[in-house]
């Protein structure tokens, strides 16, 4: 977590009136609780989605909620500080999935371009490279080969991939690493070799 120390009670219950406050629409409440923790939950944003512009939006998704939700808070539950913080975390994950998805549907698009017709060179490689990397992905053990599908044909986190295959968070990060490794190595040996 982005913060030095747990925060103190005082800070706590200052936090929490702000909430309060927020809650019962005071927009000045809002602004205070920004000054209090907008560095830190900026701070926590960054270092999940790796760039600056990503993290503002994460901190405005961020108090715009906390507008919307003050009320939801429930001090027993933990500190104003911490509900941010897991907001945040929440809302920055979300913001990689989101990207990861577009990402993920702009290469299906450009992979689903088609050459000209009469372009029959371009077009029976683009099949040969497509039949290849499916038949590549098939020759993975099958523990590898799950969890590359579930993180990059499924976008999972290794956490994610972890709890759905029920293994250890370090042995899916290894199946993980292990298999795209592979398909790497065994990719470029198929691309490069002209026997094939």
């Amino acid at each position: 977590m982005p913060v030095r120390n747990p925060p103190s009670t005082a800070e706590r219950a200052i936090d929490a009136a702000l909430l309060e406050r927020i809650g019962a629409g005071d927009h000045e409440a809002l602004a205070q609780l920004y000054e209090r923790l907008g560095g830190a939950i900026y701070s926590l944003a960054y270092r999940i989605v790796g760039d600056g512009p990503s993290a503002e939006d994460v901190v405005q998704e961020v108090f715009l909620a906390t507008w919307r939700n003050a009320g939801r808070y429930d001090d027993l539950r933990g500190s104003p500080a911490s509900w941010l913080f897991t907001m945040t975390r929440n809302k920055a994950i979300d913001l990689l999935r989101r990207e990861t998805t577009s990402r993920s549907r702009s290469v299906e698009a450009d992979l689903s371009i088609r050459p000209a017709l009469d372009d029959v060179e371009s077009e029976a490689w683009l099949a040969y490279r497509r039949d290849e990397a499916r038949r590549t992905m098939a020759s993975l053990p099958e523990d590898q080969r799950r969890a590359v599908e579930l993180a990059f044909f499924g976008g999972l986190t290794h956490a994610e991939v972890a709890e759905r295959l029920e293994i250890p968070l370090g042995t899916a990060k290894s199946r993980i690493r292990t298999g795209l490794l592979r398909l790497r190595d065994l990719l470029a040996a198929s691309l490069q070799d002209p026997d094939r």
